[in-house]
């Protein structure tokens, strides 16, 4: 009878020992979000990233913006001479208005592939070490979910639950600008 009782209160210890190690581990239950083009665009790396990718893209739009005005230019010379130039010459006009076209829209085309290859670089790049810190982030801090924000289907986003500000200032701590640098150069 005594070892009964001693074993029913081993059982019970067990039990309630059990239980308030099952209430220590309950499962995560926040939801968060983060807006990943604003944190991209807030790191340090992210802003200078970006930056050089306006750089590269700067002469591309120069010379997209050039021919827009030499095809600007074709057209109003053409509507001008209607009439008074001969068919030979508004012909070539027209032969040079149509090889101007297809000389724009080539470069456009190539010009937003090239860039939206360099964006999905930067994003595929950034992207994953703001994954890293997102995950590390969530599982710290009991997250059962961190979502992208999706803005065009939003509706209501508690403040506590936007992520975005906070994870730019751990990406900003984990990977500081002043390591990726490049060695100044002594003025001349």
């Amino acid at each position: 009878m005594k070892h009964e009782r001693l074993a029913v209160a081993a059982f019970a210890c067990l039990l309630l020992a059990g239980s308030g190690l099952a209430q220590q581990a309950e499962p995560p239950t926040k939801i968060g979000f983060i807006y990943v083009q604003r944190a991209i665009a807030g790191t340090d790396e992210g802003k200078i990233r970006l930056k050089e990718m306006d750089d590269w893209a700067r002469p591309r739009q120069d010379e997209l913006a050039r021919l827009d005005k030499e095809i600007g230019d074709l057209k109003r010379e053409i509507m001008s001479r209607q009439g008074a130039a001969s068919e030979d010459a508004l012909s070539q006009l027209n032969r040079d208005l149509v090889s101007k076209q297809r000389e724009f829209e080539d470069k456009q085309r190539i010009a937003k592939r090239d860039l939206e290859e360099r964006q999905q670089a930067l994003q595929k790049e950034l992207g994953g070490k703001l994954r890293d810190i997102v995950t590390a982030y969530a599982e710290q801090n009991r997250y059962a979910a961190v979502m992208v924000l999706d803005t065009l289907n939003l509706v209501y986003l508690a403040p506590s639950t936007d992520l975005t500000d906070m994870v730019t200032k751990m990406y900003n701590e984990k990977y500081p600008l002043a390591a990726k640098a490049p060695a100044a150069t002594p003025p001349k």
